[in-house]
C-alpha cells in the first residue's frame, strides 16, 4: 500500500511533481489498491486548485471506471473538491444505484 500512500501525497501537494507522479505506474494495480489510493486522496481533500482535474485526465481508468467502489470514491472526491465539471458523473452514479 506504500505506493498508493506516496502517490496520494504527491497529488495532495501544492506544487505537483509530475515527474514523480508519472513514475508511478498504476496500470497493474488491482481494484483494492485503487480503492485504497482514492480513500487516501479523499482524506487529503480538498486538494489544491486544479489537482483533481489533472488527476482525472491522467487516470481515466479511475475517473471513468464502471466499478461501483471506484465510482463511489471518485464521486466523493469530485464533491469534496467542488469539481463542477464532473457533477454529471455523480448524478449518473446516483441514478445507477
Amino acid at each position: 500500500m506504500r505506493p498508493a500512500d506516496e502517490l496520494a501525497e504527491l497529488w495532495a501537494a501544492d506544487g505537483l511533481n509530475m515527474e514523480a507522479i508519472e513514475a508511478v505506474d498504476i496500470t497493474g494495480w488491482r481494484t483494492y489498491q485503487l480503492v485504497y489510493f482514492l480513500d487516501q486522496v479523499l482524506q487529503k481533500s480538498p486538494l489544491p486548485e486544479g489537482n483533481v482535474k489533472r488527476l482525472s485526465k491522467m487516470y481515466p481508468k479511475i475517473s471513468k471506471a464502471q466499478n461501483a467502489e471506484l465510482r463511489l470514491r471518485w464521486c466523493q472526491i469530485v464533491l469534496k473538491n467542488n469539481l463542477e465539471a464532473e457533477y454529471s458523473k455523480v448524478k449518473d452514479f446516483l441514478h445507477s444505484q
